[in-house]
């Protein structure tokens, strides 16, 4: 099970990492429809972030410090200015009660399901301080503090930013018809100036992201490696430089981005599908230990300095039933009726890496694979 796990996290931190970098292609050249600028600037920007990477933990914090001010002082100034420079403003009753249904399917409850693609992105990689933090003091309490911060300011955050946002929308039917629909939203809303300098916050925002993405994807592989859970293991799992790092993972994961994105130089489709992979991919990595838990440590799992207590159970089984049925319905494609380019393609890159994984488990994995090292003289026996 944690065998399948870690692949199944890999390919949504993956996905992950590349949705970030080609997002922020997209803000760059907004007016722009060409797909092999984006590319290119999409490997430019992976690169950028693992040469940051590769600096070590001690820079990451110095960037998430930074991170910190800056997401706080520009989302400030997003809700605040641009409402403010709106020339006008939908009414109260349709910023809370309008629900509008341009899905193609009939069910307005799976077209509000299927709505939440956006609403789940924007709640991952929360646990990547946890990752980060094994390098801290404290990392056992730093860690699920980190966790239930991330997930707190992102909710607080995102519903401050959908109220902003929907008071300030113009043009509807415009925004849906757009290519970059929130390059639209703050040239409307404000001016070509104002909406440039939104963009920047948003791109430095994504890069500090990006950073983060990739040096815990880094640290995940590393393990593996550590574990033997990775072809040429031995190989990857050397460190590099003064500050340890683990450069060959980097370099690795970057290649990987690189070769997967291409397909998307001939179809948008294929893009959409990667962001799909990446919200089900992760949900369904942090729900496999949840499984577990439940089956195999219901009542005897021995518990650390931070705990839920007598909710753990619950909030177990609730996670569980939630990322089941939230798995299924990223799956459904997003319009009706489906042809080739709306399809949801998703479903056959997660089938593609359940594939991978069984095959390398079934190929060795099941002979040298003795589940993660938990002290240096199981890591220095290899």
């Amino acid at each position: 099970m944690s065998w399948v796990c870690g692949y199944i996290f890999i390919g949504g931190l993956l996905s992950a990492a590349m949705t970030l970098a080609y997002t922020m292609g997209d803000y760059v050249i907004e007016k722009i429809t060409n797909p092999g600028a984006n590319v290119g600037l999409y490997i430019a920007f992976l690169l950028l972030g693992v040469g940051y990477s590769y600096l070590g933990l001690r820079y990451s914090g110095y960037l998430n410090k930074f991170m910190v001010v800056w997401v706080v002082v520009g989302t400030l100034i997003v809700i605040i200015a641009m409402p403010v420079m709106a020339p006008s403003h939908p009414s109260a009753s349709w910023v809370f009660t309008e629900f509008k249904n341009s899905t193609g399917y009939q069910n307005a409850g799976l077209a509000f399901f299927l709505g939440l693609l956006q609403a789940g992105w924007t709640l991952l990689g929360y646990e990547n301080g946890a990752h980060i933090s094994e390098g801290t003091k404290n990392a056992d309490v730093t860690g699920p503090r980190g966790i239930i911060i991330s997930v707190i300011g992102a909710i607080v955050q995102g519903v401050v930013l959908c109220i902003a946002t929907l008071f300030s929308i113009q043009d509807l039917e415009e925004l849906q018809e757009s290519s970059f629909p929130v390059a639209t939203l703050f040239v409307r809303a404000t001016n070509e100036s104002v909406a440039a300098f939104f963009i920047v916050i948003l791109i430095v925002t994504q890069f500090g992201s990006l950073c983060n993405c990739l040096l815990a994807t880094a640290q995940l592989l590393w393990s593996m490696a550590r574990d033997q859970c990775i072809p040429q293991h031995k190989f990857w799992y050397k460190l590099s430089g003064k500050h340890q790092v683990p450069l060959r993972v980097l370099l690795l994961e970057a290649a990987i981005c690189i070769i997967v994105i291409l397909p998307s130089l001939a179809s948008e489709v294929y893009w959409s599908a990667i962001m799909s992979t990446a919200v089900i991919c992760i949900n369904i990595s942090y729900g496999l230990p949840y499984v577990c838990r439940l089956i195999w440590k219901r009542h005897d799992m021995t518990k650390g300095p931070f705990s839920l207590g007598r909710w753990s159970i619950p909030i177990n089984i609730i996670a569980v039933a939630w990322i089941a049925f939230f798995g299924v319905i990223l799956c459904i494609p997003s319009v009706n009726p489906v042809s080739p380019e709306t399809m949801n393609w998703s479903c056959l890159m997660i089938g593609a890496i359940l594939i991978f994984s069984l095959t390398f488990w079934f190929l060795g994995g099941r002979k040298n694979y003795k589940g993660p090292m938990q002290t240096l003289t199981e890591m220095n026996s290899k």
